[in-house]
């Protein structure tokens, strides 16, 4: 008989096949392995599985040799059977290190042991149809005890001090940190960019993060590429502490950083987010549930899709103030983490009061995604109890929510238009008597043709052929212009932008009173598909009493 003990531990669950290979949770070290076929080799197995389970479960008595023998062979089938009948396995059903959110909208923080806030534990395996394999250390366990208020008024401090020039500059990275800390679990991640002079204390604030998020930061200099964040971050919950971060869309890292950012920002744990192929012939997805912060002297021009989902602070002067050690930021940091997680429902009942209240001041959704979760986080670790009214009102109040909508309300549209109507190119304009050449922008012609639509003939004739016309029917101006994307003069007017090669009909469309439309561009030129919009008020002549001046040709 065999001597083995009984109920030895190890042993191994099937998670199904994927790309050729087998997924199986391993009960001994609780991580998920993907084995090739050739992989169920005898000592492999023993070491994956576990010497003394493999010996209780699969040897068998060899008559010849008179002896137990471990029947790899056997175990190796039940792998693939078991494997085969669970069907196809996607890695985006693993949640490693850090905070998720359960069915029934509570954490759950996998770190060295698999805890909830209420303290209780849990194993590492499957729960809820996910995977929660031991792959590091949270930093924070379920014995880390709370950050007090002078604490968390001591960190506060610290960020406020830089000199920022908007208000609740120090709340809103506090408010960050509170993001970063539950990342994987929210619906939204904004991101945060710091600039300002050199020695403002930016990068200072920045290395605060980087102490307090202690396991959960990824530090880095400078843009990154898509291959490190891939390598780096895939399927990760980490907050990306960028410094040197001066954004320049011309280059190659640095759109490859927002296009990161703009997947974090809303990636939802049912994407596959950003697929790409291998050498192998078979695609891998690489998901990131990364929230950003950068620091930077330059911040760059930012595309109105990153606008909309980074928050910008300035800082001016030398800062003052209160200061973090690193000795102090690495002790607090999982006591503020500890703080945050119990407060889960205040930070969920606090953010949705405050969206409520940026929405009834004139902010879209995307305002109220982006800055309302740094101000329901803020609150979180400031306050034991849900925000109020009175609260939400107060902090929409004292963040300035005006200027902030206005920043978010840069969209394609309006650059589109912007391109279009900047572009200088001559024209021939009437100055009293006599016809001249000059260099005008395309805004400057317009206003020309509204100002007097009839005067200026040769200006309305050149902007025909330049695929555009101004009218007025009913007191309202409209502009016309050319869909065709082989229009060659519209093309070489969106020369140098994302529209060179055309769209921008589609784009300019968004724009107020926007439509399509076949018209003629000019005299003697066939009907087309044109986009209607309204021509913005500042190119309009003073006095728009007349409801019937004559139209442009």
């Amino acid at each position: 008989m065999s001597a083995q003990p009984k109920n030895a531990e190890g042993g191994f669950r099937a998670l199904g096949v994927s790309g050729g290979k087998l997924a199986v949770f391993t009960n001994l070290d609780k991580h998920v392995y993907l084995l090739s076929p050739s992989d169920l080799k005898e000592m492999n197995m023993k070491a994956l599985f576990g010497a003394s389970w493999c010996s209780e479960h699969y040897d068998d008595f060899d008559e010849k040799k008179g002896e137990w023998v471990f029947n790899h062979r056997r175990l190796a089938t039940a792998v693939i059977a078991a494997c085969q009948a669970a069907g196809p396995y996607s890695e985006t059903l693993e949640r490693r290190v850090g905070v998720w959110k359960t069915s029934d909208g509570q954490l759950l923080i996998n770190g060295r042991e698999l805890w909830r806030p209420d303290g209780s534990v849990l194993e590492h395996g499957i729960h809820e149809g996910r995977v929660y394999p031991a792959t590091g250390d949270a930093g924070f366990d379920r014995h880390t005890p709370e950050a007090t208020e002078a604490e968390v008024q001591h960190v506060l401090a610290a960020f406020n001090s830089p000199d920022w020039i908007h208000p609740m500059g120090g709340e809103l990275v506090l408010g960050f940190l509170g993001v970063g800390i539950v990342s994987a679990a929210l619906r939204r991640r904004p991101h945060l960019l710091m600039t300002g002079p050199a020695a403002c204390g930016k990068s200072t604030v920045l290395e605060y993060v980087r102490w307090l998020m202690g396991n959960l930061a990824y530090s880095c200099t400078g843009p990154q590429t898509l291959a490190a964040f891939y390598q780096s971050l895939g399927g990760t919950s980490k907050v990306v502490a960028n410094d040197e971060f001066e954004a320049d869309p011309t280059r190659k890292a640095c759109r490859d950083t927002f296009e990161i950012a703009r997947m974090s920002y809303s990636l939802q744990e049912g994407d596959e987010g950003i697929v790409r192929g291998t050498v192998t012939g078979k695609a891998r997805s690489y998901r990131f549930f990364c929230p950003f912060i950068a620091a930077g002297i330059s911040p760059g021009k930012m595309e109105p899709a990153d606008l909309t989902r980074w928050v910008i602070l300035e800082a001016k002067g030398k800062p003052s103030g209160g200061r973090l050690t690193e000795a102090q930021a690495r002790d607090l940091g999982p006591k503020l983490a500890r703080l945050f997680v119990n407060r889960w429902s205040v930070f969920q009942a606090s953010e949705e009061l405050v969206r409520q209240h940026i929405l009834a001041k004139g902010g879209d959704g995307r305002v109220a995604d982006t800055v309302g979760t740094f101000l329901a986080a803020y609150w979180a670790f400031v306050s034991d109890k849900a925000a109020t009214d009175d609260d939400a009102e107060f902090l929409v109040g004292m963040l300035g929510i005006e200027d902030r909508i206005a920043q978010h309300q840069v969209s394609d549209e309006l650059q589109c238009m912007e391109a279009l109507m900047t572009k200088v190119v001559p024209f021939k304009v009437m100055a009293g008597p006599a016809l001249v050449s000059r260099n005008l922008a395309i805004g400057q012609a317009v206003e020309m043709v509204c100002k007097d639509p009839t005067g200026q003939p040769d200006v309305v004739a050149r902007l025909a052929q330049l695929g555009m016309r101004v009218s007025v029917g009913k007191g309202k101006w409209s502009m016309y212009v050319t869909n065709s994307p082989m229009h060659q003069e519209l093309r070489r007017l969106f020369s140098g932008t994302k529209w060179s090669t055309g769209g921008w009909g589609v784009v300019l469309r968004r724009l107020p009173g926007g439509e399509e439309s076949t018209q003629r561009i000019g005299a003697g030129m066939p009907p087309s598909k044109v986009t209607v919009f309204d021509i913005p008020t500042h190119l309009l002549p003073l006095d728009e009493t007349d409801d019937d001046l004559p139209m442009a040709a």
